[in-house]
Parts: C-alpha cells; sequence; structure tokens
C-alpha cells in the first residue's frame, strides 16, 4: 500500500514543472524526515497529498500559454469584423492589382507592398453573373437556351508567349488596371502589349438606332475574345461629358472606365479580351462628338450599322411610342398612317450621309468600318446567309479577332415587328401609294449621297456602291408592289 502511494506521488511529481518539483521535494522532505539525496527515504515514507494553495499555483502556471492562446484567437475574430471601405479609389486600384497580379500601381503610401506574381489567372467556371443576364436577353425566344460562352479561352494565348512577352502582358495589364480617368488611359496604352492584347477599350459599336446595332452587340459578346460592358448604351460620354475635350468630372470618368466598361474582368484576363460599349446615339452627336472622341481615345475602333432609312425611321417611330415618349410628329385622330412622321425623320435623324461625313473626315481609314445591316425578312446585306457570313467576318477581322467564332449568323434581336397576323401593329403600316413613292424619292436621294462618300473615303469600289444601292432598292421597289391599284390606294409597308 505504501509502494503505490509513492508511485502516485512521484507521477505526480514527473508532471510538474521544475521550480513546482523543488518546492514539492522540500515539503517532502519535511514530512518525512528525509533529505534531499536520499531518494530512498521518499520512496519508502508514505506522504500527503499536495494542499488546495499548491495545486492552484501548479494549475496557473500550466494554463498561462492555453490562456495566451485563446485570447489571440479571440484578437483574431474581432478583427474581421472591421468595416472595410473597398469602394475608395486607392482600395479599389489595390484591389484590381492584386487581381492580376502584379507589383502594385499607385497604391496609397500605406498600402505599398509587393504583390507576388500570379503566372496563370483562373476565371470562374460558366459566364460572370452579368455577362449571363446580358446573353438570357439576346434570345430570340424566351424558350431559347442561354448561349455558352467559353470565358477562359482568351487567355491561352499566354501560354506562347515568351518570357519578354509575359512581362509586356504584366506591365501593360497593370498599367491599365490602375487607371480610373481618360488621361490615366492615353498613357497606359502607349505601352506595348503582348501578342494577343487588346488597348482598352478597343472598339465602340455607335449606331445608327433600330440598325441591328442589337444584333450585333448579342453576336459579338459571344465572342471568347470581347469583354462585355455592364451598360450596353449608356450615353455617358455624350450624356455628362461636354465639348471642347470631352471633358467629365472625375467621379464620371471613373464610372466609366471603371464600372461601365468593366474593367476589373479585362484585367483578371490579362487585356486579352476587346472591352468596348454600344451607345447607339453617339453617332447622331457626330457635330463635335467625333473629333474629341477620336482625341481622347486615339486609339479606338468605331463601327456604323446602317439600315434602309424608311425601316430605320419606322422602327424608330414604333420603339419611342412603345416607351411613351411623344412623338415628333402630328398624327391625325383615328389615322392610321405615319407618313408625315417618316417624312420629317428622313429629313433629319434617318438621313446618313452628314453625320458619316464628320465620323469618315476626323476617324482615319483603318479605325472606322460602315456595315449595311437590318433586322428582319429582307436583312439586307446581314440577312442573307452568304453575304451575312462575309459582312461579319469582316467585322470581326476590323475588330482583329478569330472571325470563324463564335457563328457566322447574327441573332435575331428586337424583332417585334415580324410578331403577330398581317395586321398587327408594327408588322405592317398602312401608307398611300403616293405617299410611299415620296418617301422612297427621299430616301433615294439620301442614299445617293451616302453611296458618293463611301467611295471618296476608299469605303467602297464601284461594284460594292453598285450593290449597296441595290439592296436599298430592293426593298422599296417590294413595298410597292405591296399596294393596290391607284395613287391613293393602300399599301402595306413592312420594316426591312
Amino acid at each position: 500500500m505504501a509502494g503505490k502511494q509513492s508511485s502516485l506521488i512521484l507521477c505526480q511529481i514527473a508532471s510538474k514543472p521544475s521550480a513546482t518539483l523543488a518546492k514539492t521535494d522540500r515539503t517532502q522532505d519535511a514530512a518525512g524526515g528525509g533529505s534531499a539525496g536520499s531518494p530512498s527515504t521518499r520512496h519508502m515514507t508514505p506522504n500527503k497529498l499536495p494542499s488546495f494553495d499548491q495545486f492552484l499555483e501548479t494549475r496557473v502556471s500550466k494554463w498561462h500559454w492555453p490562456l495566451l492562446m485563446l485570447m489571440g484567437t479571440f484578437l483574431v475574430l474581432a478583427s474581421q469584423l472591421v468595416p472595410r471601405e473597398e469602394l475608395t479609389k486607392g482600395k479599389l486600384r489595390t484591389k484590381v492589382m492584386a487581381a492580376v497580379g502584379s507589383e502594385a500601381v499607385e497604391q496609397p503610401a500605406a498600402e505599398k507592398q509587393q504583390v507576388p506574381v500570379v503566372q496563370q489567372v483562373v476565371l470562374p467556371e460558366g459566364p460572370p453573373e452579368a455577362l449571363d443576364s446580358q446573353l438570357a436577353g439576346c434570345r430570340t425566344l424566351k424558350t431559347d437556351p442561354i448561349p455558352v460562352v467559353d470565358t477562359a479561352a482568351s487567355l491561352r494565348v499566354l501560354e506562347t508567349h515568351t518570357p519578354e512577352q509575359r512581362q509586356q502582358a504584366e506591365n501593360f495589364t497593370a498599367a491599365v488596371a490602375a487607371c480610373s480617368d481618360f488621361a490615366c488611359l492615353r498613357q497606359a496604352n502607349q505601352l506595348p502589349r503582348a501578342p494577343g492584347q487588346f488597348r482598352f477599350p478597343h472598339f465602340f459599336v455607335i449606331g445608327f438606332p433600330k440598325c441591328a446595332t442589337t444584333s450585333i452587340y448579342c453576336h459579338l459578346i459571344q465572342h471568347p475574345q470581347v469583354q462585355h460592358p455592364k451598360e450596353k448604351e449608356s450615353h455617358l460620354l455624350t450624356g455628362q461629358c461636354t465639348s471642347p475635350g470631352l471633358e467629365c468630372s472625375a467621379e464620371a470618368q471613373q464610372h466609366y472606365v471603371v464600372d461601365i466598361l468593366n474593367l476589373a474582368e479585362a484585367a483578371q484576363a490579362k487585356m486579352t479580351k476587346a472591352a468596348f460599349e454600344g451607345s447607339t446615339h453617339y453617332v447622331m452627336e457626330a457635330d463635335w462628338f467625333a473629333e474629341q472622341l477620336l482625341a481622347t481615345m486615339p486609339w479606338l475602333k468605331v463601327v456604323v450599322s446602317l439600315r434602309d432609312p424608311i425601316s430605320q425611321a419606322i422602327a424608330m417611330h414604333l420603339h419611342n411610342v412603345g416607351h411613351g415618349r411623344p412623338s415628333n410628329c402630328t398624327v391625325e385622330a383615328n389615322e392610321t398612317s405615319i407618313y408625315h412622321c417618316i417624312r420629317r425623320s428622313l429629313k433629319d435623324k434617318s438621313r446618313y450621309a452628314p453625320k458619316i461625313q464628320k465620323w469618315m473626315e476626323h476617324f482615319p481609314r483603318d479605325q472606322l468600318h460602315i456595315l449595311q445591316a437590318s433586322s428582319s425578312r429582307a436583312y439586307e446585306n446581314l440577312t442573307k446567309q452568304e453575304a451575312m457570313a462575309a459582312q461579319l467576318q469582316g467585322l470581326k477581322g476590323f475588330l482583329n479577332m478569330d472571325q470563324m467564332l463564335p457563328s457566322s449568323e447574327l441573332p435575331l434581336t428586337n424583332y417585334k415587328h415580324q410578331r403577330g397576323n398581317d395586321d398587327t401593329l408594327g408588322r405592317y403600316w398602312t401608307l398611300k401609294r403616293w405617299e410611299i413613292e415620296h418617301l422612297v424619292e427621299i430616301a433615294r436621294n439620301s442614299t445617293q449621297d451616302l453611296v458618293q462618300l463611301l467611295g471618296q473615303y476608299n469605303y467602297a469600289g464601284e461594284q460594292a456602291q453598285a450593290e449597296w444601292m441595290q439592296n436599298w432598292e430592293d426593298v422599296w421597289q417590294d413595298n410597292l408592289s405591296r399596294c393596290e391599284e391607284g395613287r391613293s390606294a393602300p399599301c402595306k409597308v413592312v420594316v426591312s
């Protein structure tokens, strides 16, 4: 029994720190009459268990490390509750720079740090939510599946880069990603780029309104080398900026560069996707905007789409009425004819030549691309299967992209005028024969002015000019063929 008690005491002593062990030895010596140097006495003499004070003292000495660890854990958790202001300009730059894996550029002094270079950028699987939403809106029918876009395809070009090209790609991406105003973009876009990279932004689709621009937009955002904007038609540059100099507030510039043009996603893709936007009324502000836009973004490519002027005027009128906007013409009560509205528009907003000439005067030939397009059964050059493929390939070649992707067909969007029976509003418009003949005369004269400009500025040769004119003549003659006999006989006019 005494041996068991001694063993128990020895086990307890062995588990104590050295200081406590010495104290316990002295206590045992005093109780048993032995000396510190006689182990036989400690083993043979029964001993009392430690007092409560001794027990408490030894436990505190053992608990000091767990207590420190517990306090450290509490501080870490508490730090996560501190609100972070990530929407400030400096924080945004730091966030973007970390995303692209480059050295910090223009960070606040308190936040400057070396960010490790990331050799590979991993994008989320599937299209981003904003792109997915836009693609859903591009479907001809709501029952159609949402198109699938390979969002990581453009990054594969990075695998072919040499070490020097990789460094160029990193430097260019870092410089552009640090920008939040136009002056910074002008400076950053002067840097050398690696193969497969695009300047930011790369191009605009500027109009004309109701000229298949939505179909073109929907086709392009499905291309793996295109970076979709967060807003298709912001019109910020003409709505919040003024002439001269395209002057905008710092807040407007930051909103446009960072948010509307989707800078973060473009930087994440290492600028291997062409950023753009599609404000279709930019073309109408040619008198001042064309020159100022080129001065602000001298690298920018511009795409203009044109449609049969009569169809464009009718479609624009239908669009305004459908959105509750007051008409710019007077229509008699209970009268279905829109002749006066279309006639006025053909002499103003649907008269292409004066606006196009301003863009031709300011933008170099290799930075301005003009399409003959429409959006329904005639579809002029863009809806005839072979011509459509050639036009789309020419467009993507102009934009320096893979010409075969995503397809050789243009999606059909905004086709309200095609739905319903023959009497559905917007599918057919009733005009008198003499009204159509007069509208065709106005449209033909303005188209001749346009075709002459195409030849003068080397956008079309003689054959191409003749084909351009003939495409719209076919549309006009088709509508005249729908008229009944007599000068005032009714005609059913369908937009192209």
